[in-house]
């Protein structure tokens, strides 16, 4: 098995269809597959093999998908980074995965010199020009490729690693989810048949091809139909919207902030969205008003999904097999088990509340080198969500909370004890504590309670642009308090329940 292969079942069978429009180019699944053969030779040359790790650290674009596909095809593990990411968090994951190749751009160049010696990177692509003299980076010509080469993709084991992406935990440092082959192949092939997804779908990806929802909804999904994708770089509700229009684009994988966004356009011809036929939803619940107002005005179907990064990434959908019931988060997919369980992992009744767990094929590998951590949330073959939800009777699932902790900025997962680390490297900040405050455009955006040294001053600008340095812009915090003790507990633990209540 490898998922690569679908590529190039498409491209011998229907090399001419068209598979991604990007900037107003089309790629056929014959060029398509020509390119990532010339990407999978060149890392072959470089002595990538089986196993190892290839980081790619760029914004959506062509590239992006060459590099992902090729080291699939000779059996290596992608590891996709958010580019947004700066040198914190980029070094980190670069170092854990011990990733030896990296894909990026120029402008990352500064960022990757300052710990090049701190991680295991042999070579750098690239994929714009590099006037950097040095040995380790190299520019991406890929206008001198042999086309005529070719490289079929190696079979590997169903079982064997396809990608790692990481997502910050409550505690610690981030966790590298690797996921298998057969992971991906299988969520993928069931997720589609579930809204009946096929070849005569023309997808399209706004957001950033690292995350799991569109990379695997979105890339591997359609390319397996035989569809076609138009590819954005970033997401822009205006240019979004005259896109669906003049392209009659039908199928839209967004995050709930997005609807909202396009629910704000005014009801001119060219935000005419009839053409679409299938909106995924995830990355939150969408609020039931909004999602009433977006089916009314643009007449399409909303696709609520539930899933995260550890179970690859779906475990439910609004099949449409069956009844879409908007308060809840969907049903499982085929061949996939759900149970909600209380705090001594005893399955409860329906429809009362405990912990989601999952068993079946979406279930991770495990965490990257992280065995003590994967043993706390796999057990006994069940995916422990960390989610409180509920089942009814005929299965399907409600999500009640997520994760204590988790702020869900537009979709994007962000975790208090990242922001709450950079804080404490500010050396007037004597406690911090992040937690969610409810934001009508994106869902939840983060505030920081910050108890200071004595003596010492700061202001709620200076704490922002702080953090705005070191971590991804979704991850800024947009609102201080300035407090003079975070509360506790007896045992010195933050309560940031009583913060929120506050």
């Amino acid at each position: 098995m490898n998922l690569a292969q679908s590529l190039e079942r498409h491209a011998l069978l229907n090399g001419n269809r068209t598979a991604v429009k990007f900037q107003e180019d089309l790629y056929t699944y014959e060029q398509l597959n020509q390119k990532v053969d010339s990407f999978a030779n060149l890392l072959n040359s470089y002595g990538v093999k089986q196993g190892d790790r290839v980081a790619i650290w760029l914004p959506n674009g062509m590239e992006f998908i060459y590099a992902f596909y090729a080291t699939l095809k000779i059996g290596a593990i992608s590891v996709p980074i958010n580019y947004l990411f700066k040198s914190i968090e980029s070094e980190y994951i670069l170092n854990h995965s011990e990733a030896t190749v990296l894909f990026t751009k120029a402008e990352k160049i500064p960022l990757i010199e300052n710990y090049t010696s701190n991680t295991s990177l042999h070579k750098v692509f690239i994929i714009d020009e590099c006037k950097v003299n040095s040995a380790i980076f190299e520019e991406l010509k890929t206008e001198s490729f042999n086309e005529e080469v070719r490289y079929e993709s190696k079979d590997v084991s169903p079982d064997a690693g396809a990608c790692i992406l990481y997502t910050s935990g409550t505690t610690g440092d981030p966790k590298g989810v690797e996921l298998s082959h057969y992971n991906l192949n299988t969520n993928a092939e069931f997720y589609a048949d579930s809204i009946n997804l096929n070849e005569h779908h023309y997808g399209s990806i706004v957001t950033p091809l690292s995350h799991l929802l569109v990379l695997m909804a979105g890339l591997i999904l359609v390319l397996m139909k035989g569809g076609k994708f138009y590819l954005f770089e970033k997401y822009s509700t205006e240019t979004v919207a005259t896109t669906i229009q003049q392209e009659k684009i039908n199928f839209f994988i967004g995050v709930p902030a997005m609807y909202y966004m396009l629910l704000t356009l005014p009801d001119e011809p060219r935000y005419d969205l009839s053409s679409l036929e299938i909106c995924i939803t995830s990355g939150g619940h969408m609020p039931l008003e909004v999602r009433n107002q977006f089916e009314s005005r643009y007449h399409t179907l909303t696709i609520q999904a539930y899933g995260q990064t550890e179970s690859s990434p779906v475990i439910t959908v609004d099949t449409l097999k069956r009844e879409r019931r908007f308060n809840s988060v969907g049903y499982p997919l085929p061949h996939l088990e759900v149970a909600i369980v209380d705090n001594d992992n005893n399955v409860v009744a329906p429809g009362e509340p405990g912990e989601i767990v999952v068993r079946g094929h979406c279930v991770m590998k495990g965490y990257w080198n992280n065995p003590e951590q994967t043993a706390k949330t796999i057990m006994n073959g069940w995916l422990h969500t960390g989610d409180i939800g509920k089942l009814d009777e005929e299965g399907y699932v409600y999500l009640l909370d997520r994760k204590k902790d988790l702020i869900i900025v537009g979709g994007y997962n962000v975790y208090p004890v990242e922001i709450e680390n950079v804080l404490y490297t500010h050396p007037a900040v004597l406690e911090a504590a992040v937690i969610g405050q409810p934001d009508e455009r994106l869902g939840e955006i983060p505030k920081a309670y910050i108890a200071l040294k004595e003596g010492a001053e700061v202001s709620q600008e200076e704490i922002i642009k702080f953090c705005l340095e070191k971590l991804a812009s979704y991850k800024q915090i947009r609102e201080v308090e300035f407090i003079k003790e975070i509360p506790k507990t007896p045992t010195g633990k933050l309560m940031k329940r009583k913060l929120k209540s506050s």
